[in-house]
């Protein structure tokens, strides 16, 4: 077997391990199943091409953190106010009014509906964050990396990562601050009242279907509710299992489309 041959297949099998947990990235930084398939394909081809030019300088697993982030950024889109904000500006209204008026529509019991409504949520809040506090963010909190690893990764200090952490928490306490009731029961932004009032409005472009695992939303309930620490209740929020297509099948697609690649260089 040639050497080539052995590097591209130590590139794929590191590659196939991460696979989820880039696919994670790539979603919570984009906040979109579409751009995420865009960005793993795109970060995958980066790869191939570049690993020759890799040197094992740091370990591959951070080197293929880097080449997501990287891919992800371009499809980043920042958000200066919420739904709720612009709608009650629409008609008129306070927003503590419209989210009273909210508790008038009758009630739906969609689980499917309310785990994407949580998941539309939680990633508006990701994009009030500035930049560098998303992307350190994305990777110390919801991938719940280390300190050494997310500096590696974007390249930046460890008391940057500490900075950009603490900043990211203030940016967020205030998005959330009287909006979301996860955080605060008091709070009156209710997943299953922005449902009720979707079905009822025809606005299903209000909630985006994220593909997640089910899982125990009263336990997930209780345990944010018991947790004291904002950024652990925030971090609760996200721990969603993203459904993620088969790694093999995914690699074996993109081995195709660079050799159909390599296929018409050759013959131009």
């Amino acid at each position: 077997m040639s050497e080539n041959v052995l590097e591209t297949s130590h590139l794929d099998a590191s590659y196939a391990s991460q696979y989820k947990n880039l696919y994670q990235v790539a979603f919570r930084i984009t906040g979109s199943i579409h751009d995420a398939e865009d960005v793993m394909q795109e970060a995958y081809i980066n790869a191939f091409k570049g690993f020759d030019s890799f040197g094992g300088r740091s370990a591959i697993s951070t080197w293929l953190y880097r080449i997501t982030v990287n891919c992800a950024l371009k499809y980043m889109k920042p958000r200066k106010n919420f739904p709720v904000e612009r709608m009650a500006a629409d008609k008129g209204v306070t927003v503590e009014f419209f989210f009273e008026s909210l508790k008038d529509f009758r009630q739906v019991e969609d689980e499917v509906l309310y785990n994407d409504m949580r998941e539309t949520c939680v990633h508006m809040f990701t994009e009030c964050l500035p930049t560098k506090q998303r992307l350190t963010f994305v990777l110390r909190v919801i991938m719940d990396l280390s300190v050494a690893d997310t500096a590696a990764i974007l390249e930046i200090s460890e008391s940057a990562v500490k900075t950009n952490l603490y900043r990211a928490r203030v940016t967020l306490r205030q998005a959330m601050d009287g909006k979301c009731a996860f955080i605060d029961p008091k709070f009156p932004c209710k997943c299953k009242l922005w449902v009720n009032y979707a079905i009822e409005n025809n606005r299903r472009d209000l909630i985006a279907s994220v593909p997640v695992i089910n899982r125990n939303e009263k336990a997930l309930e209780n345990q944010i509710l018991s947790e004291m620490n904002f950024l652990k209740k925030v971090s609760i929020l996200y721990r969603s299992e993203l459904k993620v297509g088969d790694a093999d099948v995914f690699i074996k697609k993109m081995k195709s489309i660079l050799n159909q690649s390599e296929m018409k260089v050759l013959k131009s």
